[in-house]
């Protein structure tokens, strides 16, 4: 299955809006709740001789993170604190052949999480 084919099917079960970038990159915007709402990034992730899904949600820039935050992920299940290029982001990784349903729970989690932490931080709905 093609990745924008798999974000495809993932787009109504967490009620958000799933836009193609290119054959190896997707955008869902999934409303939070409080009239938020936080873009979720899926790309394919080449290495070696396997494939994943990159799912990561933008939280604030790099400079922005205070002290003491990596003790908030410890509520996740599936995603985790990440620095990618500049940016704090909530990650997860996801195989196309997965159940849609546990694939669906792990970029709701993303997304949920990532906007709580923005709002928390910044106070803002950026990203």
């Amino acid at each position: 299955m093609l990745l924008n084919q798999f974000v495809a099917t993932l787009s109504p079960k967490v009620k958000g809006t799933h836009t193609p970038y290119d054959d190896n990159r997707s955008v869902l915007v999934i409303p939070t709740g409080r009239g938020r709402v936080q873009s979720v990034i899926l790309e394919n992730v080449f290495a070696e001789d396997y494939r994943y899904i990159l799912v990561s949600s933008k939280i604030c820039a790099e400079s922005k993170i205070p002290d003491k935050l990596f003790k908030r992920e410890k509520n996740c299940t599936f995603c985790r604190l990440a620095i990618r290029h500049g940016f704090l982001q909530a990650v997860a990784y996801l195989d196309e052949n997965m159940n849609p349903d546990l694939a669906a729970a792990i970029v709701t989690e993303v997304a949920y999480f990532a906007d709580e932490q923005e709002e928390s931080i910044t106070g803002e709905d950026i990203y």
